[in-house]
């Protein structure tokens, strides 16, 4: 080889140095005006305007995906006409051509010799030759990953490519009976990263289209699916946030809304706390032989438990010792119902049978519940020194010789009241002797609490306090028995129902 010929092959590949150098540099600027765009339309102008400018194409056109309609839209475009590229609609199934064949291929394609009678944009656009090429948004996980997918079989399963729908005979989990359903089935799945596809010419030009043009317009629009993917993630950031903030502000509303609410509803807890403290017996004096202490403890603010002793009589006392099935407001209501059909029959009434009885037709009658009521009543003689009782499912009461230092349990003789219409009572009449005996009446909050071992207090135990505490005042009985159990049960743990307890010397 002479040196002429040496000198022209050096000259010929310092200009296609010169080319590829120009060509990355203007391959980089392009992809900074992009990124320096703050909306998705100027990101697309300045990439239209690019391929036409930059690389020579007479017009460009950027369809994107109408999934919902299963076709190719225009979106943007350059060097074209307005009117006529709009009224552009091109099917995605097999019919549309090679651009849609581009997309489900995954590849550019340049088309040399459209058919004149087939092909829209010779048809319409008079294109000579023209190319298309797929804009593709980055792929995460690839479908069988995503998916979950084991069909190991299917093409798609296992390979490096992460888009699914170019594979051929990819798709054995949704599995196709035509091109068309496979393609309309690809279109709708979330592992799906076609955006658009582009269609360039240079018709009037006439220059043809290089492998050149295809690398750097495939760099381009790489660069651009990026780009353009990073936008509409920062666009659905922002419409979140922009949702989120708008939620954050009306659950700062509601909050408001539901404190007021809370407050409103806590005064009238309060308020309800009140009435039922009030209709509790506030000072219990009988006679000078008879002592009663007592304490309630409700479990929330209101509760469904009730004592009291009441005068009948100048020598009778009723005592009653009562509880509604579960705790609350609907409780607490229930039982002053209980409390004012308790007076009313009392009043006229010493057989504490009858009593009760009366209490149950009225409540079966007139109080739609579900509830029921578990009580002790029992009518105090002082002067014969007889007590006359009955326990409608109430929990046993303890009847405790001072002397002997002996306990007996008196269990429920009838059914619950405002269940049945026979509640089955029986009513006993118990002679005492003054100043020896002593009575504990209470309710199952206090022996069914538990510890943190989910062991019950029991019955057992509050006999054992009780036999310890015979010989001491009555309200110094109340006091230790419920340091007892709350020892037991441990300090810091709330009851769990209502609790109700008094500690009657005769």
């Amino acid at each position: 080889m002479n040196t002429l010929d040496q000198v022209r092959q050096l000259t010929e590949h310092n200009e296609m140095l010169k080319a590829q150098l120009m060509n990355t540099s203007m391959i980089t600027e392009l992809t900074k005006v992009m990124h320096s765009n703050t909306d998705l339309d100027g990101i697309l102008k300045t990439l239209l305007l690019g391929m036409q400018d930059i690389l020579g194409f007479d017009r460009a056109i950027l369809f994107s995906i109408d999934a919902e309609h299963f076709c190719l839209r225009p979106q943007a475009w350059v060097g074209c006409d307005d009117g006529l590229v709009e009224t552009i609609t091109i099917p995605l199934g097999f019919e549309g051509g090679e651009i849609t064949d581009s997309i489900f291929l995954n590849k550019h394609l340049i088309i040399d010799q459209p058919d004149t009678q087939c092909d829209i944009f010779s048809r319409k656009m008079d294109s000579q030759s023209y190319l298309v090429i797929p804009l593709l948004s980055k792929a995460t996980k690839k479908c069988w990953e995503f998916k979950v997918c084991n069909k190991t079989s299917c093409p798609a399963y296992g390979g490096y490519n992460p888009y699914c729908w170019s594979i051929p005979g990819a798709g054995e989990a949704m599995p196709a009976i035509s091109e068309d359903e496979r393609r309309r089935r690809c279109v709708s799945c979330s592992c799906f990263k076609c955006t658009g596809v582009f269609w360039l010419d240079r018709n009037a030009s006439g220059r043809m289209i290089t492998s050149d043009d295809v690398t750097n317009l495939t760099s381009i629009i790489n660069q651009a699916g990026l780009i353009i993917e990073n936008f509409r993630i920062l666009e659905e950031l922002e419409v979140t946030n922009n949702d989120l903030s708008k939620a954050n502000n009306q659950l700062k509303i509601v909050n408001n809304d539901l404190q007021v609410a809370n407050t409103k509803i806590n005064n009238d807890l309060d308020h309800a706390r009140t009435i039922q403290q009030g209709l509790l017996p506030q000072d219990i004096n009988v006679s000078e032989d008879v002592a009663i202490s007592a304490k309630y403890i409700p479990a929330s603010a209101v509760g469904g438990d009730y004592y009291d002793v009441f005068k009948l009589q100048d020598d009778k006392y009723g005592i009653i010792v009562a509880d509604v099935s579960g705790h609350g407001v609907a409780s607490a209501l229930i039982m002053s119902m209980a409390k004012v059909l308790l007076k009313i029959f009392a009043k006229n009434e010493f057989s504490p049978q009858k009593t009760l009885e009366n209490i149950n037709e009225t409540f079966l009658k007139e109080i739609k519940t579900d509830n029921f009521v578990t009580i002790f009543y029992a009518v105090l003689d002082t002067s014969e020194h007889i007590l006359h009782y009955t326990s409608a499912g109430h929990c046993p009461v303890l009847f405790i010789k001072k002397q002997q230092q002996n306990c007996e349990r008196i269990n429920a003789d009838g059914l619950f009241l405002g269940i049945f219409p026979d509640m089955m009572l029986k009513e006993t009449h118990y002679a005492y002797e003054p100043g020896k005996e002593r009575i504990i009446l209470y309710t199952d909050g206090l022996t069914e609490a538990q510890n943190n071992e989910e062991v019950m207090y029991d019955l057992q135990r509050l006999e054992e306090i009780a036999l310890q505490t015979a010989h001491e005042p009555a309200d110094k009985t109340v006091v230790d028995i419920l340091n007892h159990q709350r020892t037991f049960c441990g300090p810091d743990r709330p009851p769990e129902d209502d609790i109700t307890l008094l500690v009657i010397d005769l």
